[in-house]
């Protein structure tokens, strides 16, 4: 279990992170362009950054490469940190001599993968603040202020509202079973991570979430990008189209989205379009299906995907912002109604109690 965990968060696992590991690759393609050879760049490089842990496997890259690897392979002898999309890519720039232009080309799908991802964790960040922060206020109020009235209440002589009585009640069981409460939870987090990351339930937990109003629409829109960007940097680079499909298929990050990936690359095999399993998995806006169809007929398939990526990635910016925006006043709502709630119990039983005394 441990080990699982720190695989899944670089900091734990001692390896650099997606953005460093971006940074190396735009630096890289920096100096090749400079005219400097593939050897002394990574040298300069490892000696260079700041991260010692992308030192540490910048200068093993190096000596592989030194000992007659060629690039690609020592990439892939690194693991997951260098994904498969991104070995293939410099596999075959490799063989066409083109490796600056791959690198310079690799770097830019990565910073905007991960500017939009920058954004929409900004974006996801102030809600989830709004909601811990009332659940916080809850544990408190149960915990804290309803058993200074609890005694109150019970002793006065008369019968206490429904409301109130429900809110003690809810205050003795969390205060009795608070901390059996805050371990399972914590193990239920610890066990959905690992399962998540082990693709326990995580077909039908991605099905589930395609499907959620709002947030369904973004995940549609975030997989088209990845998929169009994907395969259209492969196709530019020369992979073709069969290969290309099947490393989108292992790379795109989505269960439910393999399958139909899997369909399709399986389609080409067959000497077959791929479009009509990527039209039926619902996945994919219909225009799209239409422009890649078009692009395909045409000759512009690549074309197609790099516009289709940058259309769709400027939708899904403005997607993400209008509903978060539409997200947090409903938040505010719901939690200040349920906060107000326990607070109207409460003073309620208060208020009936002084009506008794009079």
């Amino acid at each position: 279990v441990a080990d699982a965990a720190r695989s899944s968060i670089p900091f734990l696992s001692g390896q650099p992170s997606a953005a460093q590991i971006t940074l190396f690759t735009r630096e890289l393609a920096m100096l090749l362009k400079a005219g400097l050879p593939l050897d002394q760049s990574l040298g300069f490089l490892s000696k260079d950054t700041a991260s010692k842990r992308l030192s540490r496997v910048i200068a093993q890259v190096r000596e592989q490469v030194s000992n007659g690897k060629s690039f690609c392979e020592a990439l892939e002898a690194q693991g997951a940190l260098f994904p498969p999309v991104f070995v293939n890519m410099v596999r075959v720039a490799e063989a066409s001599g083109s490796l600056d232009a791959v690198l310079d080309r690799i770097a830019k799908g990565r910073e905007k993968a991960q500017k939009l991802r920058s954004k929409a964790l900004s974006e996801v960040l102030y809600p989830c603040m709004l909601v811990v922060m009332a659940v916080a206020a809850v544990v408190i109020m149960l915990t804290f202020v309803v058993p200074r009235f609890k005694d109150m209440i019970l002793n006065a002589g008369g019968e206490a509202p429904q409301q109130a009585r429900l809110v003690i009640a809810a205050s003795d069981w969390l205060i009795t079973h608070g901390q059996t409460l805050a371990l399972v939870i914590v193990a239920l987090a610890v066990a959905v991570g690992i399962g998540w990351s082990r693709g326990v339930g995580r077909h039908q937990m991605e099905w589930l979430l395609l499907r959620l109003p709002l947030i369904g629409g973004l995940i549609r829109l975030n997989l088209t990008i990845r998929f169009c960007r994907t395969l259209g940097m492969l196709l530019e680079n020369g992979v073709d189209l069969p290969a290309a499909m099947k490393l989108v298929r292992d790379v795109i990050g989505n269960r439910y989205a393999e399958h139909y990936l899997e369909q399709a690359y399986e389609a080409l095999r067959k000497g077959r379009s791929f479009l009509e399993p990527l039209s039926k998995s619902g996945l994919f806006p219909a225009v799209v299906i239409n422009m890649l169809n078009v692009g395909e007929e045409t000759g512009n398939l690549t074309s197609s995907l790099f516009h289709m990526a940058d259309m769709f990635d400027e939708k899904l910016e403005t997607s993400v912002q209008r509903t978060f925006t539409i997200l947090e006043p409903v938040i505010i709502l719901l939690v200040s109604g349920f906060i107000a709630g326990i607070i109207m119990s409460i003073l309620s039983a208060v208020i009936s109690i002084n009506d008794l005394a009079m």
